[in-house]
């Protein structure tokens, strides 16, 4: 491509910056004000201008005259020692999680994650909570959106599918849930590497891979969140590295892991992924036998964990609260209601005209945002420049089969770093990069975009982890004042503006000192709950914000 000189990449990703900026006034309204409880609207604003910013000034500092940057070697000592570089951002993100990160589940789809893990840490499907508490203790926006929670036996389950609750479980069986989405991180860089490198027949583009995904804070960010985005990259990315070898063992096990991928929280993200490379697999040799093989590998954990957790929710939910027909035992009415309700799941999620088309435009300025300078021009120019190689056009189509699948989504991704509902595909971007650094062979480009990534490795990470750190300092600040450890009652008064529900994180049964409960105003929680349940506690802390009494 005679465009991908250094000189055009630096101007396309400053005039991609100067665009990203123009969207977030634009469709944020800018400059009036944006309450935080239009959170998504709310970090582009206080998040991604001065990211953009930042970004070009990265890509106008790295356009620098010069002939050999001393930094290339870089890329050389990366595609040598994979699994070094993989335990040392181990290390790092573990770090960041606590440092950055708070180690505090920040939205409600973080937090039904851990609750989950944490019941079946315990050995059980689901929490048990006082049935004459569960409305104080699990936040009512949540219960029959998110969540199940029955008033009359009080036990509670996450609606979302359980496969990123049993990945966490055996970390919050050691206490460290904090641990799971860095080692996930940490083995998606190896895999990314081994990507690059068999697409490119060439070592170096393990290397470019790798330091292009580590100069992205949107891999770095999620990496350190409770979200189960970083897991959907990790098995995708095992997923797509087992189907470059047609064998039948591997065949075999890319249906495993795909099945694991399907039911990690909802089955969306994988589906779209993977329908490129089942389509291939059809059309190649063998293919209905090969096909049948990946059902093999699918079933299993799809039917168990997919299906088999449908139907335990069905069950434990009950009586459904909205229905065509009564619920008796007619098969016609049953099958209506059935309908009547996926019905209404669709039409709450997707809607082109409803404000979709703009959702999805501000998650691109936040795919650009939080990337290595230039990294989507980057990839476009692998794929094209790679563009005979069936492995990298599967991930090229992965990508955008991702992208257009969750263009009719009316919703947008709110809290989260990154582009979240691209995550799951992103693991194509850094591997298409490389292929085009290791197929444009040119000296000033590797040397631009070694010095563009270096800087954003240091500068534009630095700058996303604070503004994590500050953002989650001042979301937890918003909480009464606890002492840790203590044993203490902490109401919560319903606050949408500052997402006050998402404070009600509480242990599936409760074995935590603090118990989080929704306030019904001081004096109905001091008859209903202190004077009955615990006569001596003390009030400790009385504010707007909420109140902390401490049982001694």
């Amino acid at each position: 491509m005679r465009f991908l000189t250094a000189g055009w990449l630096a101007g396309l990703t400053v005039a991609a910056g100067l665009l990203c900026i123009v969207l977030v006034v634009d469709l944020t309204e800018y400059p009036y004000y944006v309450p935080r409880v239009l959170i998504f609207h709310y970090l582009l604003r206080e998040q991604d201008m001065a990211g953009s910013v930042l970004l070009i000034a990265i890509a106008l500092g790295a356009w620098l005259p010069g002939t050999r940057s001393a930094a290339i070697d870089a890329v050389e000592w990366l595609s040598r020692r994979p699994w070094t570089v993989a335990a040392a951002t181990f290390a790092g993100l573990c770090a960041a999680v606590f440092v950055a990160g708070h180690n505090h589940a920040l939205a409600g789809d973080e937090h039904l994650a851990l609750f989950q893990s944490r019941a079946f840490a315990a050995g059980r499907l689901t929490g048990e909570l006082p049935p004459e508490l569960v409305f104080r203790l699990v936040p009512e926006f949540y219960q029959w959106r998110w969540l199940i929670a029955s008033e009359h036996t009080g036990q509670v389950a996450s609606m979302y599918w359980p496969g990123f609750a049993l990945l966490l479980a055996p970390f919050s069986a050691i206490g460290a849930p904090w641990a799971c989405n860095p080692l996930l991180a940490s083995l998606s860089l190896v895999l990314i590497a081994r990507l690059a490198a068999r697409l490119s027949g060439v070592p170096q583009a393990g290397g470019w891979a790798m330091l292009l995904t580590l100069a992205s804070p949107g891999f770095i960010g999620m990496a350190i969140s409770y979200f189960s985005m970083t897991a959907h990259l990790f098995l995708n990315a095992l997923f797509a590295w087992l189907l470059l070898e047609r064998t039948p063992r591997r065949i075999v096990a890319a249906g495993l892991v795909g099945s694991f991928a399907l039911v990690q929280s909802n089955p969306v993200p994988h589906i779209l992924f993977a329908l490129p490379w089942i389509v291939s697999v059809w059309r190649g040799a063998e293919g209905r036998r090969n096909v049948a093989r990946l059902a093999v590998g699918y079933a299993p954990l799809a039917l168990l964990l997919g299906l088999g957790w449908w139907l335990f929710l069905r069950e434990l939910q009950g009586k459904t609260p909205m229905a065509m027909f009564a619920s008796d035992e007619d098969i016609l009415h049953r099958l209506g209601n059935l309908a009547w309700y996926v019905s209404l799941e669709f039409w709450k999620v997707f809607g082109l005209w409803e404000g979709a088309v703009p959702s999805r435009m501000l998650e691109q300025v936040r795919l650009w945002s939080w990337a290595a300078p230039g990294l989507p021009l980057l990839a476009l120019a692998g794929w094209w420049l790679a563009r005979e190689v069936q492995g990298a056009r599967l991930l090229a189509a992965s990508l955008l089969c991702t992208l257009l699948g969750y263009l009719p989504v009316v919703f947008d991704q709110g809290s989260g770093w990154g582009a979240r509902y691209v995550h799951p595909a992103w693991s194509a971007l850094p591997v298409l990069a490389s292929l085009a650094m290791v197929r444009a062979r040119s000296e000033r480009l590797s040397n631009y975009v070694v010095r563009a990534t270096m800087l954003s490795l240091v500068f534009a990470n630095a700058l996303r982890l604070y503004q994590i750190h500050m953002f989650m300092h001042d979301q937890l600040s918003l909480r009464p004042p606890f002492e840790k450890g203590v044993r203490q009652i902490v109401f919560i008064p319903f606050n949408p503006v500052n997402y006050s529900q998402d404070f009600l994180q509480n242990d599936p049964f409760l074995r935590d000192p603090v118990i989080f409960m929704a306030s019904r105003g001081r004096s109905r929680d001091y008859e209903d709950i202190i004077r009955r349940r615990y006569p001596g506690a003390r009030l400790a802390y009385d504010q707007p914000n909420g109140q902390v009494w401490r049982i001694d």
